[in-house]
């Protein structure tokens, strides 16, 4: 059983956003490594299967990462082990396994689950050939970290042993080309097209519409040609792209190691001591931050204004260095990341404010599409032909 699988792979460093064959899988981005199985009684495959990604048990054989077996995404977050994330301002993606073994478990997983649609049963063994496009965070990318990163994905071949309950299913997982990219420009071509390759339409446009007496005909046309100061609000780092239609303006490349992490590192101890805890992870607070019905949300909201002031006013002061450094020839300033949405209330006025001291649009856009605007282009760029282009020069001999 072969496949071969298109990937937009955006690596987060709270939350893995990933289309694979055209699906969007979404994970905390942690995993655990772990000795044994937690299962000790057969169970239906049927049942696991269909809820794999909350079930991701694998094992890895792989020459980029260290070799063994992990609960991955959400089923580690919730398994009370020691979980393993990226750590915000210290670790280089590039470098550390987790974006390795997360992104083979949930390329492995979603071969599983197609794999046992076509045949009603597990297969013993799928092998599976990717096209991928990721990113990393301007201020670690260059083209020699991007190689690095790409050379770890491309050295292989990886073996994964997705473990649904008792029984294994072995995917040979080969990576025919990779290509890195900075964060955020990918944004540029999930702003004008949608899945289909058409001018992108809908109610990600509607404030923007509103707020700037636009027709009602408006689309993503509208971006084409325009110069836009991205401002992509992550959990450890923010990015401050100048990006000019499809074209990234490598001179303005400025990132800094500001974000909703930083707020949140700063207002977990208070909150631990409130909910009486004496340690919980990040991703557990972001949780309980994102779901407002938690007995905890109020008192997570409360410890966290305070340092997202502080992340707001640093984020508009490298804002404003990025606009004079442009001289103000900028059109418009786009807001998004899953930062962004924690930021609103806080951040939105003030940007609103500067815009219009320098006759500058705004688009802020809206929570449901803020947190895939990178994984959504990332699928738009590996689809498109630029990606087909570099990938055919990549391919020919030296």
């Amino acid at each position: 059983m072969q496949y071969q699988f298109l990937v937009g792979n955006d690596n987060g460093n709270s939350e893995h956003d990933i289309f694979i064959d055209g699906r969007l899988f979404q994970q905390p981005n942690v995993n655990c490594a772990v000795d044994q199985l937690p299962w000790s009684e057969e169970q239906a495959p049927e049942t696991i299967v269909r809820n794999l990604q909350e079930n991701l048990i694998v094992t890895i054989d792989s020459p980029a990462a260290r070799a063994g077996m992990y609960y991955v995404g959400k089923f580690a977050l919730e398994s009370g082990e020691l979980i393993e994330n990226i750590q915000v301002g210290v670790d280089y993606k590039y470098e550390i396994d987790l974006p390795i073994v997360n992104t083979l478990a949930q390329i492995a997983a979603v071969a599983v689950q197609k794999g046992f649609a076509e045949e009603k049963k597990l297969p013993a063994s799928i092998d599976v050939t990717v096209d991928m496009a990721t990113a990393l965070p301007i201020t670690q990318h260059s083209d020699e970290s991007a190689a690095k990163f790409e050379k770890r994905f491309m050295n292989g071949p990886h073996h994964v042993t997705v473990h649904v309950g008792k029984q294994r299913v072995s995917v040979k997982v080969e990576f025919e080309f990779v290509k890195v990219i900075p964060e955020a420009t990918p944004v540029t071509f999930s702003l004008q097209k949608d899945q289909d390759g058409n001018w992108r339409k809908g109610d990600i446009f509607d404030q923007f519409i509103e707020a700037n007496n636009l027709p009602n005909n408006f689309n993503g046309s509208f971006f084409k040609n325009k110069r836009i100061l991205h401002t992509d609000i992550g959990d450890g780092s923010t990015e401050y792209p100048i990006t000019e239609g499809n074209k990234f303006l490598r001179q303005f490349v400025h990132g800094t190691n500001h974000g909703a992490g930083y707020a949140i590192e700063e207002a977990l101890s208070e909150f631990n001591r409130l909910i009486h805890l004496p340690d919980s992870p990040r991703q557990f607070f972001s949780d309980v931050i994102k779901n407002p019905n938690h007995k905890y949300h109020a008192r997570a909201m409360s410890t966290l204004k305070r340092p997202l002031e502080g992340q707001a006013r640093q984020i508009i002061n490298n804002i404003r260095k990025q606009l004079t450094k442009a001289r103000n020839e900028i059109d418009l300033i786009c807001v998004y990341g899953g930062g962004s949405i924690l930021m609103q209330p806080i951040l939105a006025p003030m940007l609103k404010e500067l815009c219009n001291e320098r006759e500058i649009q705004l688009l802020y856009i809206p929570a449901k599409y803020a947190v895939t605007m990178n994984a959504n282009g990332l699928d738009a760029f590996v689809r498109g032909k630029i990606y087909g282009a570099i990938k055919d020069r990549a391919k020919q001999p030296v």
